[in-house]
């Protein structure tokens, strides 16, 4: 599968969804760093990380395409949708993680 050849309205939905993810990880992982549980930053790092290569590598493909064929509105599309994904993917985690943190896995825990 060649993910630079995916038609943007295959793209663009796979890119916001994968986005968000990467956002809900970034803050688990930015989160988990100012806690006390060395073992859940970990994990947490591993599933930013991982997600933000792949994210990498669809908006190389949505960007590398549409500079090849002077498409710019689809390079202004692939942003707006990358900022809004990764917007709300934060926000949404940041309030499911303000519910559910306790113990060592406290922001500020020592």
């Amino acid at each position: 599968m060649n993910l630079t050849n995916l038609p943007v309205y295959v793209l663009l939905p796979l890119l916001a969804a994968a986005a968000f993810v990467q956002n809900m990880a970034f803050t688990a992982v930015s989160r988990s760093r100012n806690s006390a549980d060395v073992s859940y930053h970990r994990r947490c790092s591993w599933a930013s990380n991982g997600v933000w290569f792949f994210v990498q590598v669809l908006l190389y493909g949505a960007v590398w395409n549409s500079l090849t064929q002077g498409a710019f509105w689809k390079i202004a599309l692939t942003g707006i949708v990358y900022i809004a994904a990764t917007t709300e993917g934060s926000a949404f985690m940041m309030a499911r993680m303000l519910k559910r943190e306790t113990g060592k896995r406290q922001v500020g825990a020592r």
